[in-house]
């Protein structure tokens, strides 16, 4: 698909919030799909769908392409490959290293702020240790 079709589609989707799927990235836990499922929204983990193991810049590119918000715990990497991208369905970031159960209740955090966007096109969630979130484009 090319970036100009990608925008028109994306664009036509503004507003609608969390509707668009989420994939998780391979650092965190598998639990984290699992919340987001338990909300009701569609989610899968990069083990589930046989993206393991693959590259950043790969996840990066399928999340664009196929409509996802991103979720990772891996922010260096992901801001880069994230700005980038010229339009993207929305990168949440859990920023801390903390306990897998920690990690997993900052990213119910996650999920509370992105469900009171607006929109996720192209807006970045970080949340981090404290709870404190950083809603930006």
């Amino acid at each position: 698909m090319s970036r100009d079709n990608l925008g028109a589609q994306l664009a036509g989707r503004a507003g609608k919030g969390l509707m668009d799927p989420i994939l998780i990235d391979g650092c965190p836990s598998p639990k984290f799909a699992s919340v987001a499922v338990g909300r009701g929204l569609v989610a899968f983990h990069v083990v589930w769908v046989s993206l393991e193991g693959s590259e950043d810049w790969n996840l990066a590119a399928i999340a664009a392409e196929r409509d996802y918000v991103f979720v990772t715990i891996n922010r260096r990497d992901f801001l880069r490959l994230y700005s980038q991208l010229e339009v993207h369905n929305g990168l949440i970031i859990i920023v801390p290293t903390v306990s897998t159960a920690e990690r997993v209740r900052l990213f119910g955090i996650a999920l509370d702020v992105a469900e009171q966007q607006d929109r996720l096109l192209n807006l970045l969630i970080e949340v981090h240790a404290d709870g404190s979130v950083d809603v930006r484009d």
